[in-house]
């Protein structure tokens, strides 16, 4: 298989960079990462999903990765109307997408395909935030006092980023993939721009739950699947995965055991297992 194309594409917030295989004519399947990474997330699953037939789209999120750091409000209408506008500018929408959500992508995801429903073949959801809401009353003090809360978490992020993203990489020293991961995501905590761009989508993008959105999907022609990860203390199991039942009880979601929330890049072949007949 040739290398996906790389680019950047200039979008109404500033530049977007895009990663997308040259195969036309195959299915669609457009790959939104979560809140502390960005594309390079998806690099040991893209093969696989290649495997199965599909062109393959990845991008990075505003704030994240090599696309622009606007300074605005990280909500999820600013994640949606990114990735409208990019599959405008690429001329996408001429068949039927296929999503892959991972954590913030997911309740990125969700909201994007409730309002494409009829453009929208299949949506798979991995580890997807938008079910529970940690911290509702502190997400929504911090949002409405920000001189008070901002600054101590300004100072507080990156520390406890370092160790959450160490934590997830310890068991997997000789996995390559695993490791690259960790190192873009420390890089990146170097970035001030960056820890501004997660603490507005803490307060943003990631402050209300995903219900009518999944209900209305729930209803809609779009298949749906939901895989979890049962050691996940960042989407909290089994908690998520029992709200996400409620909103859609016509399909069934699957737990990944042993898993952490780093899932997308620890455990790929089991991934794809779960996948097996879906995608």
């Amino acid at each position: 298989m040739d290398d996906p194309q790389k680019f950047y594409l200039d979008l109404k917030h500033g530049r977007t960079y895009c990663e997308l295989d040259p195969e036309e004519g195959k299915p669609m399947l457009v790959c939104i990462h979560g809140w502390s990474t960005a594309s390079y997330v998806w690099k040991g699953l893209r093969p696989k999903l290649r495997e199965k037939g599909y062109r393959v789209l990845t991008f990075d999120l505003y704030g994240r990765g090599k696309s622009s750091r606007p300074d605005v409000e990280h909500t999820t209408d600013l994640f949606v109307d990114q990735l409208s506008q990019l599959l405008g500018a690429l001329n996408l929408y001429s068949q039927r997408l296929n999503i892959v959500g991972y954590s913030m992508g997911g309740a990125i995801a969700a909201s994007f395909v409730a309002s494409r429903v009829d453009d929208v073949e299949r949506l798979l959801l991995i580890a997807p935030a938008g079910m529970v809401v940690r911290f509702p009353v502190l997400r929504f003090v911090a949002r409405n006092v920000p001189i008070v809360f901002d600054p101590i978490l300004r100072a507080g992020l990156p520390k406890a980023l370092e160790s959450q993203f160490k934590d997830a990489a310890k068991d997997y020293p000789n996995d390559v993939g695993v490791q690259q991961v960790l190192a873009n995501q420390l890089a990146e905590l170097q970035n001030k721009d960056y820890i501004e761009a997660l603490l507005s989508s803490l307060k943003g993008a990631l402050a209300s739950s995903k219900r009518g959105q999944h209900q209305l999907i729930s209803q809609s022609n779009v298949k749906v699947k939901a895989i979890f990860a049962d050691q996940d203390k960042t989407i909290p199991h089994p908690y998520a995965k029992l709200r996400f039942d409620k909103w859609n009880q016509q399909v069934v979601s699957r737990v990944i055991e042993g898993a952490g929330h780093a899932v997308t890049y620890t455990h790929i072949p089991e991934i794809m297992a779960e996948a097996k007949g879906f995608l």
